[in-house]
């Protein structure tokens, strides 16, 4: 997913609207859920894609929230989420917000000479209708969607494709790769690109975990001046 720049707080409102209440009285918390159904999720969807039984990352939220509810100690779980409740929340969470910033960093990177450019799990339909919301243009060739390789984050093969994609191949080009997911710059920088890191998801980078990053920065704004004052054309 784009959690670089998107935000996945309209899923958590959304569930916390729908099933605060239930959640309340089984002790858990929508903020804490929300992150355990996207990370693991995360991980579904990458085992699967590595066993070449790729499935689309929303299907595989839809379909794994009431195993969540279990592992969670929900006692009666397999109706506390309705089919009418789990539409609601994914079509919530799936109108990301940007994360302030944004249009800063995207304006001052192309301003600068980069040439900017998408790589997401998500549709690439999609993700170009949260760029229009934001009033952001992005073409829609520069959103690389994993969709189109069937493969999914963080196999090798979806950065290596987005590298072909990307790069002009001129002596001397630099190619960063920016995300707030440590496992994807860790998975970017194994194809070669230089990795820059956003902590507004995440907040700890893990760097003992996930090695040393190239551009550590707290907000899209700062991510992108750094950019800039590292690999910038005067460097």
């Amino acid at each position: 997913m784009p959690s670089v720049i998107f935000t996945y707080d309209n899923g958590r409102k959304a569930l916390q609207e729908r099933l605060g209440d239930k959640l309340a009285k089984e002790g858990l918390p929508a903020q804490l859920l929300m992150y355990a159904w996207v990370t693991s999720t995360e991980r579904d969807y990458s085992y699967l894609s590595q066993i070449k039984q790729y499935k689309p990352f929303i299907e595989i939220m839809r379909h794994s929230f009431t195993r969540l509810l279990y592992q969670a100690g929900a006692k009666d779980a397999a109706s506390l989420c309705t089919p009418d409740d789990m539409e609601y929340i994914l079509a919530e969470y799936k109108q990301l917000k940007p994360r302030e910033g944004l249009a800063e960093m995207m304006d001052l990177l192309r301003t600068s000479g980069f040439e900017v450019w998408c790589c997401t799990d998500a549709n690439q339909d999609r993700v170009k209708g949260y760029f229009d919301s934001a009033g952001i243009d992005m073409p829609l060739e520069r959103i690389l969607s994993a969709d189109e390789i069937r493969a999914g984050k963080p196999e090798a093969a979806v950065y290596q494709w987005a590298m072909g994609k990307a790069s002009s191949l001129r002596p001397g080009e630099k190619n960063i790769f920016a995300a707030s997911h440590a496992w994807d710059v860790a998975a970017a920088r194994s194809a070669g690109f230089e990795i820059a890191y956003c902590t507004a998801y995440e907040y700890d980078p893990c760097e003992a975990i996930y090695g040393a990053m190239d551009i550590i920065e707290p907000d899209l704004a700062s991510l992108g001046k750094a950019i800039v004052a590292k690999y910038g054309a005067a460097k």
